[in-house]
C-alpha cells in the first residue's frame, strides 16, 4: 500500500467554533493545531483562567487533501480552508515552518507579537542560543531592535525579539 502524503492546511473557522472544530476533528482521527494560551477572566465575584485561541478563527489540519476535504463535504465541519494565492488550491503550510510554528508557540505565546502585513525583506538566520534555538526565520529591525520573524505564507508572521549574540546568518 504506498503512503500517501499528509501536509498542514490553513483553514477559517466560524466565530467561536474553534474548540469545537478541535474536539471535531480529533473525534474523525484528523490531527490538528489550535495555537491557544491561558488568560485570566473577571467574571462576577471570581477570576477564572480560561484558554482562548492565540489567532481567533483559524485552525491548522494535519491530513491528506480526500480528508481534509472529506471533513467537510461529507461530515459538514463548519471548515473554510484558505486558498492559495499562485495556485487556487488549498493553501499548504511546509512542515518546517508548521514545526517552528508549534515549537513557539508552545513555550510563550505572551511574548510575541503577531503581524499580517508583509514585513521587508531581510537576511535568513538561524536562533543558535537560548529557548528558541534551532529556529530559522528572517532577520529585521522593529523600533531599532532586533527581531527574528518566522513566516507562515498568506496567513501571518510571528515576530521575536532576540538579541543579535544569539543568531547565526544562514548562507544561501
Amino acid at each position: 500500500m504506498p503512503h500517501i502524503q499528509e501536509y498542514w492546511f490553513a483553514a477559517r473557522t466560524r466565530k467561536d467554533q474553534e474548540f469545537t472544530l478541535r474536539d471535531s476533528l480529533k473525534k474523525l482521527d484528523i490531527e490538528c493545531f489550535l495555537p491557544t494560551r491561558k488568560v485570566i477572566r473577571q467574571l462576577k465575584y471570581r477570576r477564572k483562567e480560561v484558554e482562548v485561541p492565540v489567532i481567533r478563527n483559524l485552525i491548522f489540519v494535519h491530513a491528506t487533501k480526500e480528508k481534509a476535504c472529506f471533513a467537510v463535504n461529507k461530515c459538514f465541519l463548519p471548515l473554510f480552508y484558505i486558498k492559495d494565492l499562485y495556485t487556487g488550491g488549498m493553501l499548504v503550510v511546509p512542515d518546517k515552518q508548521m514545526r517552528d510554528f508549534m515549537f513557539v508557540m508552545d513555550l510563550n505565546p505572551e511574548r510575541l507579537s503577531f503581524d499580517n502585513d508583509r514585513l521587508c525583506a531581510g537576511c535568513k538566520v538561524e536562533v543558535v542560543k537560548g529557548e528558541f534555538a534551532g529556529i530559522e526565520g528572517e532577520l529585521v529591525r522593529i523600533a531599532n531592535r532586533t527581531h527574528v520573524v518566522l513566516r507562515v505564507p498568506q496567513i501571518l508572521s510571528v515576530t521575536i525579539r532576540i538579541p543579535k549574540s544569539y543568531l547565526r546568518l544562514i548562507e544561501s
